[in-house]
């Protein structure tokens, strides 16, 4: 079965998480998902679709032959013609040169090179192994007629079309993806199934895309004859004078992370460039004896010549995003060991891409955007920043500021994701100069927890217990219910025929009489200290039982946790995974205990419950406290339908619809 020919059909991983695979089609056709592996390939490339342009006035002017035609005719087209000129052309010889180069060069450094993407490259050792016969021997011959026309070399205009032969010999090769129509950069991948595209058709559109960038440069040198464009490498300057620079923007190589110098190989070969330079490059595999001393001594070169040409007062900015917060350290020490001070500001400034892959925008990682950081030279007679960090600071205080900053942040951005937390601690440690080494992962789950919902990154709340240890917040929420407490007893002895207050009375009576406030809401913490009468109203606990019930609520933080979670689940964006059966039992108990009587009821019949994941006793308990509280709601909604009309109508309670 060509994996072409496959169906695309929604399944679920084992973890219950949604994902598309590629199934059988037959199979899919009596209700049966098989999925067929996209992985180890074994067969290589099978041509399964033509496309046709006519350029001579057919009709209709475009066609398509496919392998699995169900016109008879047409397949044996497709295996006469379309297969047969396949065969012809690979049965010759392509009369040009182009390059038989092995990948990464020399035989001796194939084990050096290409860690990172041999993994991906079923049976492909050289470079023209990345190609069919027929595109290969299209660029080849695309080359030839440029290297009787001008040198790669040459300082003429003509040699930017050279140029047009690096796209060319990328998009031509069979890593262009058919579901994306583009190559995955950065990287050497052969995908499931890729795209030939016609060659002349790539040459005539980036052959418009240089003459439209040419006219763009020569509108800019006009404008701005000054201008210099220049490729000297970063660690030397020397093109441009001292104090001369107003304004840098950096976006410096990410550690050993990415393989700069393999991913131009390709272009180094079609081009008959000597790639004996990738020694003096920043990133190479470790594997060579570069190491992080190397990438950090480069870098400093670098941003000393940086330093050197800017003037003073004036700023540089540092666009750098990378998973490793050992490399974040350097970074920030480099900064300031070549003399740069840095910008003191509270907020973190990012680059963010307004178009994100489907990976950026589901995958549960802390690299989304580029972060900026800007740095200043220091004045004439201003002092220049010390070395941030000696290596001798005190580990647990440094784990304790990190944990600080991440409850922080929660507290006042309950819900972000892993990436925006990142983001804020490593900006602020860095422009604090306190950056070190650290498993931010783990210091995270230390402080927080995760909701994660299907197709979208986890979200991140405060744990119950860090909460908790907030006493000052606590002590506030605490004085302000007792002061309401004292309001709520004094109101009934004066209204004795009702059973509640109203939360308007509540409210008027907090802003006024309460000066140090909680940070939470009133409508947030009032359900953790009092309960809503039928008509919507508050009452004060009225028994032992009532008011441990609101104790233990507030303790655990149970109706934090309920509040988000329905939150989450109301809004749309799915059931939370995390969250299991046993867990959704105990909160349905305590909403019935707490007289949460409609979050009890959304808990148990939107909440994502299993019943058949309970044991015996605990199906019954669920299903005992899920009717108490579908009759209760029943009763008081009932209730208060009756009150209306006899009595002086209530107030429209201002409370959210669960009642939390």
């Amino acid at each position: 079965m060509p994996l072409f020919d496959c169906v695309q059909v929604e399944s679920q991983t084992k973890a219950g998480k949604p994902k598309t695979v590629m199934a059988c089609p037959h199979c899919h056709a009596r209700g049966i998902v098989e999925e067929i592996s996209t992985r180890g390939v074994k067969f290589g490339a099978i041509p399964v679709l033509v496309s046709y342009i006519c350029e001579n006035g057919c009709k209709p002017a475009r066609g398509e032959r496919r392998h699995n035609d169900a016109d008879a005719t047409k397949r044996a087209y497709f295996e006469q013609y379309d297969l047969g000129k396949l065969r012809e052309i690979e049965a010759q010889d392509i009369p040009y040169w182009y390059s038989r180069d092995r990948m990464m060069h020399a035989p001796e450094e194939q084990e050096e090179w290409g860690l990172l993407w041999r993994p991906y490259l079923r049976g492909v050792t050289h470079v023209h192994h990345l190609y069919t016969k027929r595109s290969l021997w299209a660029v080849a011959a695309f080359r030839a007629f440029l290297a009787d026309l001008v040198s790669p070399e040459s300082a003429t205009p003509a040699a930017a079309l050279w140029t047009i032969l690096t796209t060319v010999s990328l998009t031509g090769t069979k890593m262009l993806r058919e579901e994306k129509r583009a190559i995955q950069a950065g990287t050497y991948y052969l995908p499931s199934t890729f795209r030939e595209i016609r060659i002349s058709n790539g040459i005539e559109y980036n052959l418009f895309q240089l003459i439209k960038g040419i006219e763009e440069i020569d509108r800019v040198i006009t404008k701005q004859p000054s201008v210099l464009i220049s490729t000297q490498s970063a660690t030397d300057l020397s093109a441009i004078s001292a104090n001369s620079v107003d304004y840098i923007f950096t976006d410096p190589p990410y550690s050993w992370k990415v393989q700069y110098g393999e991913t131009n190989f390709v272009w180094e070969a079609w081009l008959g460039f000597d790639t004996t330079w990738h020694r003096d490059e920043i990133i190479v595999n470790e594997v060579r004896g570069k190491s992080e001393a190397d990438w950090a001594r480069m870098m400093c070169l670098a941003l000393a010549e940086c330093f050197r040409v800017l003037k003073p007062g004036r700023w540089l900015s540092l666009c750098y995003h990378d998973t490793s917060e050992g490399t974040w350290s350097l970074v920030q020490d480099l900064m300031a060991e070549v003399g740069f001070l840095v910008d003191r500001s509270d907020d973190a400034l990012y680059i963010d891409a307004s178009q994100k892959s489907r990976n950026q925008q589901t995958a549960d990682k802390v690299t989304k955007r580029d972060l900026v950081i800007n740095f200043r030279k220091p004045r004439l007679g201003e002092t220049a920043a010390a070395l941030a960090l000696s290596g001798d600071e005190d580990e647990p205080a440094f784990l304790q500021g990190v944990r600080a900053l991440v409850h922080d942040f929660l507290a006042a951005q309950p819900g972000a994701t892993k990436d925006r937390v990142y983001d804020h601690v490593v900006s602020r440690l860095v422009r604090a100069g306190r950056m070190q080494a650290h498993d931010f992962e783990s210091l995270l789950r230390q402080v927080a927890d995760p909701i994660a919902l299907d197709a979208a990154p986890a979200r991140w709340y405060l744990k119950d217990a860090a909460l908790v240890e907030d006493r000052a917040e606590t002590q506030r929420e605490d004085a302000a219910a007792a002061s309401l407490s004292r309001f709520m007893r004094q109101w009934l002895t004066r209204h004795p025929g009702e059973e509640g207050v109203h939360y308007s009375d509540l409210f008027e009576h907090y802003v006024y009489a309460v000066h140090d406030k909680p940070r939470r809401t009133l409508a947030e913490w009032l359900p953790d200290y009092f309960y809503q009468t039928d008509e919507g109203t508050y009452r004060l606990p009225q028994t032992a039982e009532e008011a441990e019930a609101k104790a233990h609520g507030r303790t655990a933080g149970t109706n934090r946790r309920i509040k988000r979670y329905l939150a989450l689940v109301e809004s749309g964006q799915g059931v939370s995974e995390r969250v299991s059966d046993a867990t959704l039992a105990e909160w349905i108990r305590h909403a019935k205990r707490a007289g949460l009587y409609a979050a009890g009821v959304a808990l148990y019949e939107r909440g994502g419950l299993n019943v058949a994941g309970l044991s015996e006793e605990g199906q019954v308990g669920v299903e005992e406290d899920y009717a108490t509280c579908v009759r209760l709601l029943a009763r008081g909604q009932a209730d208060k339908a009756a009150g209306s009309g006899g009595k002086k109508r209530a107030r429209k309670s201002e409370q959210p619809e669960l009642g939390l």
